[in-house]
C-alpha cells in the first residue's frame, strides 16, 4: 500500500511498503529538469546533479564515495527534461545512513570552488563525448528541431559554449533556488515503515519554512513538422527519426496509447520489425516508441539505414502506416500486445527500484496512485476499434517532423514530405 504525506516545509513523502525483500529504494525528485531552462543557463540542471556528489555541509567528496561503497546498492543520479532524481538502493538496515547522506547532499551541496571547476570541464568532457556518439547527436538534433525555440528542443547537458560559462556563484544561486523541500518528493520503497520515514523527514526539514509543494510551469510547446537533413560524411549509415504527435504524461489515452505502439513498432512481431527489417531487410534497428511530456507527448520510429535505401524507407514506412489505417489490426496483433504490455508492467515492478520510478511518476504526474491490478484491468477492456481509432488519430501523415543524419545528401530530402 502507498501511503502519502506532506510536510509544513511542503516536502511531499510517498512511501511504499514491500516486506518481501529485506531492501529499499529512496529518492528525492525535484519537480524540475533542463525544460525550465532559458538559453543562457542550459546545461545548469544537470551540472547541478554532478555538484551534488562534491561535497556537503556534513559529508566531504571522500566521505560519499565510502558511505556509498558500504551501503552496496549504489547512489546515483539523472537529469530529464521534467524531473531531476537522486536515489539510493540498500538493504533495510542501512536506511537510517542511506536517508542521512541522500538528504543532505541533495539539500546541503556547498559546491566548493575548486570541484566546480573540475566539474564542470568534466562536463563538458561528457558534451564532447555525446557528439561522437551518433545515436545520442541524432535525438538531440531531432529534439531541436521539432521543439524549435523551447526548452523541450534543449540538450540535457547543455552546450559548450554556455556550460563553459558557468560561474559557480551564479550555479549555487540556482541549486538553493530550485533546491527547497516544496519543489521536491521524497519516495521510497521496500521494507520500510511509512511513520518511520515522515519521523527522520520532520526532524530534518524543521528547520525550512511552511510552503505549500510547488507545481510544473512550462511554456507550452509548438511542434514543428518539417524535415531535417544533417549530413555527416564520416558516418557509414543513416540515423532516421520519425516523429508524430503523442500524448501527455497525464492522457487518459496512455494504455491504449502503449498497444497501438507496441503493435506498431515496440516489438519483434510489431508490424515495422516484420515489414522494415524482416521482410523487405531495409535496417537492422528499427522500432518505435513515445515520449511523454507534462501536458504533450511525441511519438517516433527510429530506424539505422544504408544512406543508399533511405528512399525505399521512407516509402515503406509511408506504406505501413496507410495500410494500418485503412485496413486496421487484427484480433491476434492486440491480443499479443496485450499479453506483452501486461507482462512487462508485471515483470517491470518487481524490484524496489522500478516500482520507486513508477510511483514517483504517479505522484508528481497524476497525484493519485494506481494499483497494478487496475492497470491490467484497463488493459484487458481496450477493443480493437479504440486502437484503430488511435491510428486514425494520431498517425497523421501531413505532420510529421522527419531527421536524417549521417551519409545522407541534404539536397534530395530536404523538402521532402509524406503528404
Amino acid at each position: 500500500m502507498v501511503e502519502r504525506t506532506i510536510l509544513d516545509s511542503g516536502l511531499y513523502i510517498l512511501t511504499e511498503f514491500r516486506p518481501e525483500l529485506p531492501s529499499f529504494a529512496l529518492s528525492f525528485s525535484l519537480r524540475s529538469g533542463s525544460r525550465a531552462e532559458n538559453f543562457k543557463n542550459n546545461g545548469a540542471h544537470h551540472l547541478i546533479e554532478h555538484m551534488i556528489f562534491k561535497g556537503s555541509k556534513n559529508y566531504d567528496l571522500k566521505k560519499i564515495a565510502e558511505i556509498s561503497d558500504r551501503l552496496g546498492g549504489g547512489i546515483n543520479a539523472f537529469t530529464g527534461k521534467e524531473i531531476t532524481q537522486f536515489y539510493i538502493k540498500a538493504i533495510d538496515e542501512k536506511l537510517k545512513d542511506s536517508f542521512d547522506l541522500l538528504t543532505d547532499i541533495v539539500f546541503d551541496s556547498i559546491f566548493l570552488k575548486d570541484e566546480f571547476i573540475k566539474e564542470r570541464d568534466v562536463v563538458l568532457q561528457e558534451i564532447k563525448e555525446s557528439k561522437d556518439n551518433p545515436d545520442m547527436s541524432a535525438f538531440e538534433l531531432f529534439y531541436e528541431n521539432l521543439f524549435e525555440n523551447n526548452s523541450l528542443g534543449f540538450p540535457i547537458a547543455g552546450r559548450e559554449d554556455q556550460v563553459s560559462n558557468f560561474s559557480r556563484d551564479v550555479l549555487y544561486n540556482y541549486y538553493r533556488d530550485k533546491y527547497s523541500p516544496e519543489n521536491l518528493l521524497l519516495c521510497v520503497t521496500g521494507n520500510v515503515n511509512h511513520s518511520e520515514i515522515v519521523e527522520m523527514s520532520e526532524k530534518y526539514f524543521s528547520k525550512f519554512k511552511k510552503h505549500m509543494p510547488g507545481d510544473f510551469s512550462y511554456l507550452k510547446p509548438e511542434f514543428n513538422f518539417k524535415t531535417c537533413v544533417r549530413t555527416k560524411p564520416s558516418l557509414k549509415q543513416v540515423y532516421a527519426i520519425i516523429g508524430f504527435k503523442g500524448i501527455a504524461s497525464t492522457s487518459s489515452l496512455k494504455y491504449k496509447f502503449m498497444l497501438m505502439n507496441d503493435i506498431l513498432g515496440a516489438g519483434m512481431s510489431s508490424r515495422l520489425f516484420q515489414k522494415i527489417r524482416e521482410e523487405k531487410g531495409l535496417a537492422y534497428t528499427i522500432s518505435s516508441f513515445y515520449d511523454s511530456f507534462l501536458e504533450d507527448g511525441v511519438h517516433l520510429i527510429y530506424a539505422i539505414i544504408e544512406h543508399k535505401k533511405v528512399e525505399e524507407y521512407l516509402d515503406a514506412i509511408r506504406s505501413e502506416i496507410l495500410i494500418l489505417k485503412r485496413n486496421g489490426i487484427k484480433k491476434e496483433e492486440l491480443i499479443r500486445a496485450k499479453d506483452h504490455i501486461k507482462s512487462s508492467f508485471i515483470l517491470g515492478l518487481e524490484s524496489n527500484f522500478s516500482k520507486m520510478r513508477f510511483n514517483v511518476n504517479q505522484g508528481l504526474y497524476l497525484k493519485r496512485e494506481i494499483e497494478l491490478s487496475q492497470i491490467i484491468d484497463k488493459v484487458d477492456k481496450i477493443d480493437i476499434d479504440e486502437i484503430n481509432e488511435l491510428f486514425l488519430r494520431f498517425l497523421n501523415l501531413k505532420e510529421v517532423s522527419i531527421l536524417l543524419y549521417g551519409n545522407v545528401k541534404g539536397n534530395k530530402f530536404k523538402n521532402f514530405k509524406f503528404e
